[in-house]
């Protein structure tokens, strides 16, 4: 790591920089030079080459154009010594091969080692060109021992007459090998200079760096609270005024900060004991204070408020300051806060501006009090009383029409009247229902529930709610299958609690499936988690998503005209969850709109868990 750490300095930076500005330079530098050599050596070696072929062709030239060498039907007799001769003195020298032909292709000197083909014709396609009168060259690859040489054919001639030609193979390697090691020399001087640039670089980055890595160790300090150490001076330059700078700054940031922990000493000690939230802002909004209270209320801690220099909007889950400014001059604000999934927190709170001596904001104050638990109960209160006075305002108004009809002569028509008292007589009993659940879920409320559980037989259990239902639901004309998976172990509930649970939701499964549907319990026991888990699955209406999260809620119903009209009173699902949660387990609700619903509850098993 720090390795990695070094890359990143400004030490390293600086080094680098310069090692590339040399190592940038020296490149073009040496390709420069590199093409520049190569091009004069090329061009060197071609124009000597060049220069020895023509020589020797201007030279030759006497010897092959003599008539007796110029008979077309006789083989030519060339005077050979005098050419070899000439060959050596010019050409030899520089380790080139060489040959000699006339106008017939016939070779008739060579400084090659095989002798033998003098006297023979080439089938050489250099000399074929140069023997019509053109010079050709080209650079080839040498088979026998793989080095590029070049290859030039030079016509001998007299004016527009070719007596014959001259070809020559000269090695290009000593040329090649003479470039390499120059650009060997240049490439070892350009790393001797990037050698010698690290050693100034690292040099010169010292007395950049070193004042620079003193600082950073006395901020690091600083930020651990030691104000008691002061950077080193080396020079009266920019580097040295930022250290005195950064030695001033210390010293007027260790005097603000003993004031500020005095001034939080003492209100900390008026604070601490208050049982409302106090939190005090600075000019910027910015919190500099809060009390334990408030920390509790809003479940946050004062270390991480001000170390992430929250606000008044941060803590309280404001809008933006400009679009919710704050004024102690708008009177107290009632805040609702989501803490948890099933908390909701609501405060007043109550600001107070601070001024200084000067007259100018100097921040603010904000109290707060948890009234939670006032708002909760007005709600409810609320939402109880008009509930309860819609519920009980609908029968109650259709008993009075009916009894209204019977005053008015109905009764005196058996038939008519019978109905009529029929009516007003269902009325009556969703009336009582109605009472007696409120006064369940009034003791529910008031005393818990109370429960007297036991190991129960909970096959028998479901048996004999299966048994109460599936006649009223032939009747119906509902199809009832009542699932239990083999014999169930006992558990430990209350039985009549579980018999209220499992008469309010087959009532309800049964009571929202058309004729020609079905509804099914199924039962079945879960080892791993030692439980029994009981669903009642029925292809009624449905529920729609948005109404499930809320389908719990007491006297809350998807389709209030027909719940009503089946005689529900909105209050069996929240005695049915109440029931099952004081059995510790929990109860749910899966449901699609016009396709069914499934409620799904479990009751844990009775120590042993022994089947029935």
């Amino acid at each position: 790591m720090w390795r990695l750490r070094l890359f990143k300095t400004v030490q390293w930076k600086i080094v680098v920089i310069y090692m590339l500005l040399i190592l940038i330079a020296m490149q073009f530098i040496g390709a420069y030079f590199a093409r520049e050599v190569e091009s004069y050596y090329t061009n060197s070696f071609e124009e000597n080459l060049n220069a020895q072929a023509t020589l020797l062709a201007a030279n030759s030239e006497r010897y092959l154009s003599s008539p007796a060498n110029n008979k077309k039907d006789s083989a030519p007799d060339v005077d050979t010594r005098d050419i070899d001769n000439l060959v050596y003195n010019l050409v030899a020298v520089n380790d080139a091969r060489v040959q000699v032909v006339d106008q017939t292709g016939t070779v008739v000197s060579t400084t090659e080692d095989d002798k033998g083909i003098i006297g023979q014709r080439t089938a050489q396609k250099e000399i074929a060109i140069a023997l019509m009168g053109t010079r050709n060259e080209a650079i080839r690859i040498d088979p026998r021992t793989g080095n590029r040489v070049k290859v030039l054919a030079v016509p001998v001639k007299r004016g527009n007459v070719v007596y014959g030609a001259v070809y020559m193979v000269a090695s290009m390697e000593k040329m090649y090998t003479t470039i390499r090691n120059i650009t060997s020399i240049l490439a070892t001087g350009t790393g001797i200079a990037l050698l010698l640039t690290v050693g100034l670089g690292v040099v010169l980055a010292r007395t950049i760096t070193k004042p620079v890595k003193e600082m950073t160790l006395q901020a690091k300090a600083v930020a651990d609270g030691n104000f008691n150490r002061n950077v080193r001076i080396y020079g009266d330059d920019e580097i040295g005024h930022l250290g005195m700078a950064f030695n001033y700054m210390t010293a007027r940031l260790r005097e603000a900060i003993q004031q500020q922990e005095e001034e939080r000493e003492k209100l900390s000690q008026i604070l601490s004991n208050m049982s409302d939230g106090v939190i005090a802002t600075d000019r910027d909004g910015r919190i500099i204070l809060m009390n334990p209270s408030a920390e509790e209320m809003l479940q946050v801690k004062e270390t991480e408020v001000l170390a992430k220099r929250m606000t008044l909007h941060d803590v309280l889950r404001l809008p933006s300051e400009e679009e919710m400014p704050l004024s102690f001059d708008s009177g107290p604000l009632i805040l609702e806060m989501q803490l948890a999934p099933q908390e909701i927190l609501t405060l007043r709170v109550t600001f107070t501006s601070l001024q200084q001596d000067s007259g100018k904001k100097g921040g603010m104050f904000a109290v707060l009090q948890d009234v939670t638990e006032q708002a909760r109960l007005e709600q409810q209160r609320r939402e109880f009383v008009a509930n309860v006075s819609h519920e009980l305002r609908t029968p109650l108004t259709t008993i009075k029409s009916y009894v209204e009809a019977l005053l008015d002569g109905a009764k005196d028509e058996p038939e008519l009247s019978n109905r009529f008292l029929g009516v007003t007589m269902t009325e009556t009993e969703r009336m009582i229902r109605l009472v007696n659940d409120l006064l369940q879920l009034s003791r529910f409320d008031s005393q818990g529930v109370i429960l007297h559980p036991r190991a129960i037989n909970f096959t028998q259990l479901v048996k004999y709610a299966a048994d109460r239902f599936s006649l009223q639901s032939e009747q119906q004309g509902i199809r009832f299958v009542n699932e239990i998976q083999g014999e169930l172990p006992q558990v430990y509930a209350d039985p009549d609690a579980m018999n209220q649970v499992l008469d309010n939701l087959l009532s309800n499964a049964i009571k929202f499936t058309p004729e020609g549907g079905a509804v099914t319990l199924h039962v079945s026991p879960d080892q791993r988690l030692r439980r029994v888990i009981i669903s009642i699955t029925d292809t009624g209406i449905g529920i729609p998503r948005r109404d499930i999260r809320r389908i719990f809620e007491r006297f809350y119903r998807v389709d209030k005209a027909r719940s009503r009209r089946q005689g529900g009173t909105g209050l069996g699902l929240s005695i049915a969850r109440e029931l099952v949660q004081a059995h510790g387990a929990e109860i749910e609700i899966a449901s699609e709109w016009n396709e069914g619903t499934t409620v799904t509850f479990w009751v844990p098993f009775a120590e042993g868990g022994e089947t029935a």
